[in-house]
């Protein structure tokens, strides 16, 4: 077999890496869980180099050549350091399995690249570029060095024939579908950017009253028929437009967003935090009686109140009111739940401020459909 020949089977090979390219953007656009994206990406490398190992150029006694390198080298550097040993822990499996004379070789080669791979992935850059990519694909090639195992004699032999056309094919291999998977990483990743941005206030980082048609939704869908408590709380910052007046809008923007953040962390990762008006922040907490979201208002209310901030020398502290509703996932509609959520802030803050009002709606005596709640009259 001539090396053109060689050429030509080796980049028949590195065309797999196409599909590569595919499956690992279905992993960055579907597979959220990070354990789960490092167990996908495993399978779609190592599905690569298997077929490019079933595309091999086959030389005498047993030892087969291909691009598997390519891909168990960048399995950990687009895969993650575990995805890297996973990778190259079936594909050692698979080259044992074929079998031959070139087994030890090959097994080390892939051990071999695969260390490159991780190395590079814990060491290297996390965004790669053409020059870093040159480099890897230049330190890959070391795992030709496996032909040692066969004897100085018989690897000087094969390297003759087929050392120069691999050495080339998978630098470049590694710079052309490396370049394809990062720029596939970029472009999902400033896809989930838009995304997440699309249903987040910019201010405060919570979510805005665009998402919360999905929360309903998603509401809906886990409660599955089953009646489960869930409460909404509004918070609203007493005289919030006395401290712009005060101290200027940048310093209100200040306590909003110091607001909200003690807000989230008073809260559980499963809950859902709006930015629902101007200075107003609802959230939703599923499983939760009206009773216990009472009391978690009052934890955020006192928390609150102990807060100072300081402009221009002078301290001043803020104190906010909270109108508590509970609902029935699956029964009450999320609207009619932040309506009566609404009335009971009205009514603490006509009661005073800086307290806390329940509404309770979960009760079939408290129950009305919305437009009855729309149609009440205002407290």
């Amino acid at each position: 077999m001539g090396r053109l020949d060689i050429v030509g089977e080796l980049i028949t090979s590195l065309g797999l890496g196409a599909l590569i390219v595919l499956g690992y953007g279905f992993i960055l656009r579907h597979v959220r869980q990070p354990r789960h994206r490092i167990y996908a990406s495993a399978v779609v490398f190592a599905g690569g180099a298997i077929a490019a190992m079933m595309n091999a150029i086959h030389m005498h006694s047993g030892y087969v050549f291909d691009t598997r390198a390519v891909f168990v080298v960048l399995s950990a550097v687009f895969g993650g350091p575990v995805a890297g040993v996973a990778v190259s822990a079936i594909v050692a499996a698979f080259r044992i399995w074929i079998g031959g004379g070139g087994v030890t070789a090959g097994v080390v080669g892939i051990a071999m690249a695969g260390a490159i791979g991780v190395g590079f992935a814990l060491l290297g850059p996390k965004t790669q570029r053409f020059r870093s990519l040159l480099l890897l694909g230049c330190l890959s090639n070391f795992y030709v060095l496996s032909l040692l195992m066969a004897g100085f004699e018989r690897a000087a032999d094969l390297f003759a024939v087929i050392g120069a056309p691999l050495i080339v094919i998978n630098t470049l291999g590694t710079v052309l579908l490396g370049s394809a998977l990062e720029s596939t990483r970029r472009a999902t990743s400033y896809l989930h950017d838009v995304e997440f941005n699309a249903d987040r206030d910019p201010l405060t980082g919570l979510h805005n009253r665009r998402a919360l048609s999905q929360l309903e939704f998603t509401i809906d869908r886990e409660a599955a028929g089953e009646q489960k408590d869930g409460c909404v709380i509004l918070f609203d910052i007493d005289r919030f437009k006395a401290v712009n007046d005060r101290y200027g809008h940048p310093r209100g923007d200040e306590v909003l967003k110091q607001v909200a953040k003690t807000i989230v962390t008073r809260i559980r990762r499963s809950d859902f935090a709006v930015r629902y008006g101007g200075e107003e922040i609802a959230i939703i907490l599923l499983a939760t009686t009206v009773d216990n979201g009472f009391r978690v208002a009052e934890q955020i209310r006192t928390t609150i109140e102990k807060l100072e901030f300081t402009f221009e020398g002078q301290t001043f502290s803020i104190t906010i009111s909270a109108g508590v509703a509970g609902f029935v996932a699956g029964e009450t509609r999320l609207a009619v739940a932040l309506d009566y959520a609404d009335r009971a802030l009205y009514r603490a803050k006509n009661a005073g401020r800086n307290r806390t009002e329940v509404l309770d709606l979960s009760s079939k005596k408290a129950e009305r459909t919305e437009d009855e709640a729309l149609q009440g009259d205002s407290i």
